[in-house]
């Protein structure tokens, strides 16, 4: 019993992910919090370019189980940035 999901929702992943960098670093320039252009970019890129490498290789559908470890490592990668900031703001 192998599900499948169709690509494009990955397709949504990434779209979802640029609005997110977007936002970041629109965020620190007009307030200073959160992490700067580097730090941020440092930190999103990795997973930026492993989901880029999975999208290039997956045809026609996804395995159901590739798309939950990716909505997992989403989640982890929102609680990383959540404590860098809460880190960045206890040292001010």
């Amino acid at each position: 019993m192998d599900y499948k999901v169709p690509v494009w929702l990955l397709d949504v992943v990434l779209f979802i992910f640029l609005l997110e960098w977007i936002f970041l670093n629109l965020r620190f320039k007009r307030t200073q919090k959160g992490l700067n252009f580097l730090e941020l970019n440092i930190v999103l890129a990795p997973g930026f370019c492993l989901m880029v490498a999975f999208r290039i290789s997956a045809e026609e559908s996804i395995s159901i189980i590739s798309m939950t470890c990716i909505f997992f490592a989403g989640l982890l990668h929102v609680f990383d940035l959540y404590f860098r900031q809460q880190k960045g703001t206890a040292k001010e």
